[in-house]
């Protein structure tokens, strides 16, 4: 049997967790998520701004009293999160950030987009992880 690919596996965990829908703006390094989505009948809203699927995240969150969730690309897909990923840290709100980020066989060799988003992130958050494999996840 064929391993699932690493977004319809997300795209699981975050049904089984009674998370999203999803709030994003799309971007290649994330479609494996939105495919899985897809997949799975979880709903995706596509945003014009990455701050804003942040900030709609931590809405819903306060809202529906369960975890949101927006997944964004990498570089400045992340960069323009910022502000909504420290929001919800200082206001204590269920969210969870996925950020695309290039392949690890590509790291440090200027690949699009390529940007080292944990230092940036690992102080507004609670818990800033890069999921290397899927048997690491």
């Amino acid at each position: 049997m064929a391993a699932s690919p690493p977004g319809d596996l997300i795209a699981r965990a975050l049904v089984d967790a009674d998370a999203g829908p999803i709030f994003t703006l799309n971007g290649g390094h994330i479609w494996g998520l939105y495919l899985g989505a897809e997949n799975l009948g979880l709903p995706m809203f596509d945003v014009r701004h990455e701050q804003t699927a942040g900030f709609a995240a931590e809405g819903w969150a306060k809202v529906t009293r369960r975890c949101g969730v927006a997944a964004v690309t990498a570089g400045p897909g992340v960069t323009n999160t910022m502000s909504a990923i420290a929001a919800a840290w200082q206001n204590d709100s269920p969210v969870l950030f996925l950020g695309g980020r290039a392949p690890m066989s590509r790291w440090g060799m200027g690949s699009r987009q390529e940007i080292d988003h944990l230092p940036m992130v690992a102080p507004v958050t609670k818990s800033a992880h890069t999921v290397e494999s899927v048997d690491s996840a």
